[in-house]
């Protein structure tokens, strides 16, 4: 049987595996914590945060409807690969501030695009488009 820490390590090492391949230029400058969230929301798959006890930390929360096992793999590294991009781009971390909106003139997508991430954005939506109602319908509970 999974237990709930089996999928806190796995998402863990899938964030560290995720920052290796793709912000090791830029490094983790502040205390970070990748987990699953506790909202099985239908609007938002991932949001990050300062952390309000410590102007030193981020917190990224993941929707733990994206455990369930129907969801494809590509679509929770998207996911993460979309919340460490504002990490990295100073929203809600202790990174210089590169932009003054998150999501203004598709930033996130440019910076994903950039490091050849464009195929696995375009299925992850396509995906999200066809199957994540569903996905939130049978899993309420």
């Amino acid at each position: 049987m999974v237990t709930n820490t089996d999928y806190d390590k796995y998402l863990a090492s899938k964030a560290a595996a995720l920052i290796r391949e793709n912000f090791s230029d830029r490094g983790v400058i502040n205390f970070l914590v990748v987990k699953w969230g506790t909202k099985k929301s239908k609007r938002v798959l991932g949001h990050i945060k300062a952390i309000k006890t410590s102007e030193f930390g981020s917190i990224i929360e993941i929707n733990p409807l994206l455990k369930n096992l129907n969801v494809p793999e590509y679509v929770l590294d998207y996911v993460l690969m979309h919340e460490l991009t504002h990490y990295f781009q100073g929203f809600g971390s202790n990174h210089e501030r590169k932009h003054k909106h998150p999501h203004r003139g598709g930033i996130v997508e440019k910076e994903l695009e950039r490091h050849g991430w464009k195929e696995i954005i375009e299925k992850s939506e396509k995906w999200i488009k066809e199957n994540w109602k569903e996905t939130v319908i049978t899993n309420r509970n």
